[in-house]
Parts: C-alpha cells; sequence; structure tokens
C-alpha cells in the first residue's frame, strides 16, 4: 500500500532563486541609490555657490565694499576663523553660516571675483559628482577656472576638482 506523503516547506532550488532575485534586486538599488547620491551631492554644490554669490553680491551692496587682495577661504565653525571678519560679514547673509569646507572666493588677474569649490581634499569630490556637475554646467553657469567666459571663449566646466562660478 502506498502512502500520500506531503511535504512541507522549501525546495533548495526554490530557496536558491529567491536569494538570487533578492541578490539582483538589491544590487539595482544599491547602483540607483549611488546615482541619486551623486546627483544631490552635484546639486548641493551648485545650489551653495549660488547662494555665495548672492551673499557676496548683497554684501558688496550694503557695504559698497570688495573683498580684500588676497583669498580667504569659508571654512567650518570648528576652525580657527575667529580673524576671518570679512567671510563672517558675507555669510550673515546666508541661513547656513556653516557652509561645507571647500567653498573659496578668488580674485584673478583681471580683478575679477569668483567663488568656486576646491574638491580636491574633499573625500567626496568623485568621479560620479563631476559627471553631474557636468552635465549642469551650461545651464548653471559653472565654469572650470576664474577666467571670465566669453564667445569665442565659453570656459565651461567639463571636470576636474574646482568648479567656479563668476561673482558679477
Amino acid at each position: 500500500m502506498k502512502k500520500n506523503i506531503k511535504r512541507e516547506g522549501f525546495t533548495l532550488v526554490e530557496l536558491l532563486i529567491v536569494i538570487v532575485v533578492i541578490g539582483v534586486l538589491s544590487a539595482m538599488m544599491m547602483l540607483s541609490s549611488t546615482e541619486a547620491v551623486s546627483s544631490a551631492k552635484a546639486a548641493d554644490i551648485v545650489s551653495d555657490l549660488r547662494n555665495l554669490k548672492t551673499a557676496a553680491l548683497a554684501y558688496y551692496a550694503d557695504n559698497l565694499d570688495a573683498v580684500g587682495e588676497t583669498n580667504f577661504t569659508i571654512t567650518t565653525a570648528t576652525n580657527n576663523v575667529a580673524n576671518d571678519t570679512k567671510r563672517k560679514a558675507i555669510l550673515k547673509y546666508m541661513n547656513n553660516e556653516n557652509v561645507d569646507t571647500g567653498y573659496k572666493f578668488a580674485q584673478n588677474d583681471n580683478k575679477e571675483w569668483f567663488v568656486y569649490y576646491d574638491g580636491s581634499n574633499v573625500s567626496t569630490a568623485n568621479g560620479k559628482v563631476n559627471e553631474k556637475l557636468v552635465g549642469r554646467a551650461s545651464s548653471t553657469g559653472l565654469l572650470a577656472s576664474a577666467t571670465k567666459p566669453t564667445d569665442s571663449a565659453p570656459n565651461t566646466y567639463a571636470g576636474g576638482t574646482s568648479v567656479y562660478m563668476f561673482i558679477r
């Protein structure tokens, strides 16, 4: 006489298929999340550059002043910036006075002012962020160097660690 034996549970093949499907889905999620993080960092850089540009213009308009001949670096509040009164005065025009490290003001040989992001010493500056910045360069006015763009020399950002934005 034959007995009907009902097995409960899953076979090894079924378990392996489920594990492979979960692995493929998680790999797809990891790829899309790194793209989103890179895009968000690039948007953050562009936003901070615009805000610093606006803050500098507001400071200049209110004080009929220009930044001195020397460069000054925007640093985090933990660094020793007690003597940097110009930096503090400009950052008061922003809602966020603790801008991320890497943002600086610079003056070129023609006495034109730029705000720029120097990502060479910042761990988040990687190829994916640079790719996103290159994609936004023409629409946001990002420059490759502290040279004023002209029709014959557009100077649009095409990669690298430093991204410039002309102040005025």
